[in-house]
C-alpha cells in the first residue's frame, strides 16, 4: 500500500529502482552515479530500460508504502504528517532545504496526505527539470527510501476495525 504514484509501476522501473537502492546500500558511489546519469540523461531509453518518471514514481511509491507500513495508515479524518527534526530535536525548515530535498519532502507529504493530484503534479514537474536537478531528486529520493527502510521504529499499534 503506497501512493500509487504514476500507477501502475513497470517491472523494469521497479527492477532498476531496486538496483539503485542496492547500490546505495553497498555504498558503490561510482556505479550509482553511472546508473543515475543513464536514467536522467536518456530522453528515450533503450528497449527494456524504464524512463526517469517511472523510476522516480516507483521510488516515491515505495517510500510512502514503507512509511505507511511502519507507522500504520491514517484513520478516518486523519492525515499522516511528516515532522522533520535534527538529531538535537530542532525542527527542520522545509523551505530552507535544497531544492531536491524540498521536492522529496513535499511530494512524499502530498501522497501521505492523500493529495494524489498534488503528488502527481509534482512527479510530472520533476520530469521537466534540467538533468542535474533530475539526478539530485532521484538520488535524494533513493536516499530517503534507504533511510526509512533502515529506521528502527516500534510496530504500529493494533487498530480495531469494528
Amino acid at each position: 500500500m503506497g501512493s500509487n504514484a504514476g500507477s501502475p509501476t513497470s517491472s523494469a522501473a521497479a527492477t532498476l529502482g531496486g538496483r539503485l537502492l542496492q547500490l546505495i546500500g553497498d555504498r558503490d558511489a561510482a556505479w550509482f552515479a553511472c546508473e543515475i546519469s543513464r536514467v536522467c540523461a536518456e530522453p528515450y531509453p533503450a528497449a527494456g530500460r524504464p524512463e526517469y518518471g517511472d523510476v522516480l514514481a516507483w521510488v516515491i511509491d515505495a517510500t510512502v508504502g514503507v512509511v505507511i507500513a511502519r507507522l500504520g495508515a491514517a484513520g478516518p479524518r486523519e492525515t499522516l504528517i511528516l515532522d522533520h527534526r535534527y538529531t538535537d530535536g530542532r525542527y527542520i525548515d522545509g523551505d530552507a532545504l535544497p531544492t531536491s530535498e524540498r521536492w522529496v519532502l513535499r511530494t512524499v507529504s502530498a501522497f501521505l496526505a492523500e493529495d494524489l493530484a498534488e503528488g502527481q503534479r509534482s512527479l510530472t514537474a520533476a520530469e521537466q527539470f534540467d538533468i542535474t536537478l533530475r539526478a539530485e531528486i532521484l538520488a535524494d529520493s533513493l536516499t530517503w527510501l534507504d533511510f526509512v527502510l533502515g529506521v528502527d521504529l516500534p510496530d504500529p499499534p493494533d487498530i480495531s476495525t469494528a
